[in-house]
């Protein structure tokens, strides 16, 4: 790993690039407690054009508490593949169905590393729906789900009948050679991070987590992951729309929500929360998107009843 990147990540971490069954390869990582007595293992689904060293002050409050971690970078972003090698700046995908694939893999390794059970799935934003369409696949995978800030609804920035007409549009967007183009200019791409000042940010309220998200990504540009097609848009949208009329199967899930939250839709996932008795739910005040790169006392009591929860289940 470039030396750059390494002073942000944990020791012991041990990293292995493996290909998914439609070939991509991707960048998993996993490290062991070395606590006497292993609680069990926590599998970490990171969100949108996110990377593995943004959560590593997480990762090692889990190792901390006894647990093992796994975690990944997802297709197209971080160290994994990128869809087009000649053009790396853009984020394609034909379904969200190939997400699957890639947390297939993360489960295969798991089980040749004899990462010890129980096993916890949680997750963040765009993980929070890969983590639901786990949940729906295979229930029996995880004893418990933990999901922040879910995205679970509309995407705040696209209006809902855009985003109706887009779903109905696809095969015709597709026929017409369409799905592939993105709205934006790839090669003028930039992280969000390095583009807006802090003050304005969606993300976090604590200027040192922000600060330090902006240093990783200046240093380490292979990181930057890129702009959307319409069919990476459309597909995601299209999962959205689907598990949004999911019935649940009864799991021991925690949905944490961010107060200030102002780019997934909190009133989505409360209306589907509503739907589903067993899931327990809790709002944290002054809070932004980013529940784990905020300031201490918001990071502290999001982490705290994490752990809370994990010991109940």
């Amino acid at each position: 790993m470039d030396t750059l990147l390494k002073k942000y990540s944990l020791e012991n971490e041990h990293t292995i690039f493996k290909r998914s069954e439609d070939g991509r390869k991707l960048r998993i990582a996993f490290w062991k407690s070395k606590k006497d007595k292993v609680q069990g293992t926590v599998f970490f689904l990171t969100g949108h054009r996110e990377f593995i060293e943004k959560y590593s002050e997480t990762f090692e409050f889990f190792l901390k508490k006894g647990f093992n971690l796994i975690t990944l970078d997802w297709r197209g972003w971080g160290l994994s593949d990128r869809p087009f090698p000649s053009r790396p700046k853009v984020q394609h995908i034909s379904s969200a169905a190939e997400y699957q694939l890639d947390l297939d893999v993360v489960i295969s390794l798991a089980k040749e590393k004899n990462l010890k059970k129980p096993w916890h799935l949680v997750a963040h934003s765009l993980g929070c729906l890969l983590g639901l369409r786990r949940l729906i696949l295979e229930p029996e995978c995880f004893n418990s789900y933990i999901f922040l800030s879910p995205l679970w609804g509309n995407v705040r920035s696209l209006p809902r009948p855009l985003k109706q007409l887009l779903i109905k549009c696809e095969k015709v967007l597709h026929l017409l050679g369409m799905t592939k183009v993105t709205s934006k200019n790839p090669k003028k791409y930039k992280p969000y991070s390095l583009t807006v000042d802090f003050k304005v940010n969606t993300l976090t309220t604590d200027k040192k987590q922000f600060n330090r998200l902006q240093t990783i990504l200046r240093e380490n540009t292979k990181l930057h992951s890129g702009t959307p097609t319409l069919g990476y848009l459309i597909a995601i949208l299209k999962e959205i729309d689907e598990l949004s009329l999911a019935d649940l199967p009864n799991s021991k899930i925690l949905v944490l929500l961010a107060e200030k939250e102002r780019i997934t839709d909190n009133n989505a996932v409360l209306r589907f929360v509503r739907r589903h008795k067993f899931i327990e739910t809790e709002k944290i005040e002054k809070a932004q998107h980013e529940l784990l790169i905020e300031k201490e006392e918001i990071r502290s009591k999001v982490l705290n009843l994490i752990h809370k929860f994990l010991k109940l289940t």
